[in-house]
C-alpha cells in the first residue's frame, strides 16, 4: 500500500468518519446502517457489508482530474452522498470523506438486511436511490436516506482485497468486506484465506437486530 492507503482501525463514530480519509472510512463504515425512508413512509434498514475506497490522487476516482459538474458532490463536506449513473442504467451510492474540497469518497458495494443488495447498482435499485440524493446529508437524523452508527462493531472478520471493474489502479487493495456476509457482491477466496475465520463468530447476515447509539447528531 502507498502511504495514503494506510488503513487505520478507528472507532466507528461520526466524529471519526468526518475526520478521516476514504481508506480508513471504507473500513470503518462496515457494519453501519443505511436507513431509507420510502415514499409511502415505510423504512428500510440495511447493514453495510462491502465498500471500496477512492482516495485523493487515485486514477480510478471520478475526482482524479478535478471538479466537474458530474462529481461536484465529491468535493462537499464529509458525510455527503455522491450518486452517479453507470452504463446508463445503474445508480451508485458513495459517502464523501475527508475535508471539503478533497475529492474523495467510499463506494457502498453491498448490504445485508434487504434483499437484492449484493452490488452497488442492485442496492440502489432496492432502496430506490438515484440522483435525487446526490448531495444529500447522510449524517442528518431526519433525511430520507441517512447513515446510522450501530451499537456494536461487526463480529465478522474484514477481508481486504482489490476493487472490481477497474482498468486503472486495479491492483490496489482498497475493497473491504465482512467475511460470510450474503450481501457481498464478489468474494475473494484467496484474500479470505489470509483472514482467520472463526465459524463461531461469522454468522452470515448477522447481526440482524438494529440498535443505535445516540449518534449521529443532526447537522
Amino acid at each position: 500500500m502507498k502511504s495514503n492507503d494506510r488503513v487505520e482501525h478507528l472507532p466507528r463514530t461520526v466524529a471519526n468518519l468526518r475526520a478521516c480519509g476514504a481508506v480508513p472510512a471504507a473500513r470503518m463504515l462496515l457494519g453501519w446502517r443505511i436507513v431509507r425512508v420510502m415514499p409511502d413512509g415505510s423504512r428500510l434498514v440495511a447493514r453495510i457489508v462491502e465498500t471500496e475506497a477512492y482516495p485523493p490522487g487515485d486514477p480510478a476516482s471520478h475526482a482524479y482530474r478535478g471538479l466537474t459538474r458530474r462529481n461536484g458532490a465529491m468535493f462537499e463536506a464529509p458525510g455527503t452522498a455522491y450518486v452517479y449513473l453507470i452504463y446508463g442504467m445503474y445508480w451508485c451510492l458513495n459517502v464523501v470523506t475527508g475535508p471539503s474540497g478533497a475529492g474523495e469518497a467510499v463506494l457502498i458495494r453491498g448490504l445485508d438486511g434487504v434483499e437484492g443488495c449484493d452490488g452497488p447498482g442492485k442496492l440502489c435499485r432496492s432502496l430506490d436511490v438515484d440522483d435525487r440524493f446526490d448531495g444529500a446529508r447522510l449524517l442528518s437524523r431526519t433525511g430520507d436516506l441517512r447513515l446510522m452508527v450501530p451499537s456494536e462493531d461487526p463480529r465478522e472478520p474484514t477481508v481486504v482485497t482489490t476493487r472490481i471493474g477497474l482498468t486503472k489502479a486495479a491492483d490496489r487493495p482498497l475493497r473491504f468486506y465482512l467475511a460470510g456476509s450474503p450481501g457481498v457482491s464478489r468474494r475473494d477466496r484467496v484474500a479470505e484465506s489470509l483472514v482467520r475465520v472463526d465459524d463461531r463468530r461469522v454468522q452470515p447476515g448477522a447481526p440482524r437486530s438494529i440498535r443505535y447509539r445516540s449518534e449521529p447528531a443532526a447537522d
